[in-house]
């Protein structure tokens, strides 16, 4: 599965020191080998998490 840059993504993983299920942000880097990088914020819009994540951990969402 390729994800566009900027898609909407949550994820689906197991919990990570920064995220649990259910987290929604977006890709902002795709390095070409099943990871993306994946920018997580607060509701005031500032970045809560910027992490690189496998795409087994990510499922699209829509906007």
């Amino acid at each position: 599965m390729t994800i566009k840059l900027f898609s909407r993504v949550e994820f689906v993983g197991a919990q990570h020191d920064e995220l649990r299920a259910g987290d929604i942000g977006y890709i902002i880097e795709d390095y070409g080998d099943g990871n993306y990088e994946v920018e997580f914020s607060n509701a005031d819009g500032s970045t809560r998490a910027q992490v690189v994540v496998n795409e087994k951990d990510l499922v699209p969402r829509a906007i």
